[in-house]
């Protein structure tokens, strides 16, 4: 039987949109009281609550459960090579800008940013390794991070119903994938360039490491103005120059040149400074 429970009181949906803003910058408007009781309903029932009153309570106190709140809220909705015009100018990109460079042993990083389940990570990867098919001692380095553990772990795993086999390229799907049953993996020398770690955007970033190209796509979506633009600022430092930020279809970044950016492509920025 399935736990009905009362409508969230304002005092308790305050408490969840805080929360929610001050873990990962997203936004939750009185407008989306709907949406948070029902992507929240599953939360109470797996931790044996009765009342949002008693959700707010353990939130509060314990920092696991506030990450599974903002991936419950937040929507994961991914799929290999979506909009995969990114993919041709990451394709074009190295190419024309870092070929030599990667000739010469410079590592190609790329980062996934907010990479859910893990599409388009490997779709970057695919496509990198499509483009160096005659360059097999090329050193690559694909980073994909999350801030939802779950997600990750499917990232991880590599392994997806092959209905998702429809989203990528035959060419590519027959050059670096292994069909199994209902399923498909990846082969070794896909898998041994990604790596994924758990990050918040917003909070500090434990690495260093300046990258070729960085997508970062329909996740800024969820912040607000001023979250919004410091997202931009820091991962446009994190840019060689003469690498891309690929961005969602409905994302802006409203001043590119005071971040060394320029636009290059649909929702592409090329740093040139």
């Amino acid at each position: 039987m399935t736990e009905k429970y009362e409508k969230i009181s304002r005092q308790s949906l305050k408490i969840i949109s805080q929360i929610a803003y001050d873990v990962s910058g997203i936004i939750l408007s009185e407008k989306k009281e709907d949406l948070i009781f029902s992507r929240l309903n599953k939360r109470l029932r797996e931790n044996k609550l009765s009342s949002f009153e008693e959700y707010c309570i353990l939130i509060q106190s314990n920092p696991d459960e506030r990450l599974q709140m903002i991936a419950s809220l937040t929507t994961n909705v991914t799929a290999f090579y979506r909009e995969r015009h990114h993919f041709q100018y990451l394709s074009k990109l190295i190419k024309s800008t870092f070929i030599n460079r990667i000739k010469n042993g410079e590592e190609l990083r790329i980062w996934s940013a907010a990479c859910s389940s893990g599409e388009e990570a490997y779709s970057a990867a695919m496509t990198v390794a499509d483009v160096l098919t005659t360059l097999p001692i090329a050193r690559i380095k694909i980073l994909g991070t999350d801030i939802d553990n779950s997600m990750l772990g499917l990232s991880r795993k590599g392994i997806y119903s092959i209905e998702e086999k429809d989203s990528i390229p035959l060419e590519i799907f027959n050059k670096f994938c292994i069909e199994k049953q209902n399923q498909f993996t990846f082969k070794k020398e896909i898998l041994e360039k990604l790596r994924f770690k758990s990050l918040n955007l917003i909070a500090e970033w434990p690495f260093e490491s300046k990258f070729h190209a960085i997508f970062c796509r329909n996740v800024a979506i969820y912040f607000d103005k001023v979250t919004r633009e410091k997202l931009w600022s820091r991962l446009a430092k994190r840019l060689h120059v003469g690498g891309e930020l690929y961005i969602g279809h409905s994302e802006r970044i409203s001043n590119p040149d005071v971040l060394g950016l320029r636009p290059v492509g649909l929702n592409s920025y090329k740093k040139v400074k």
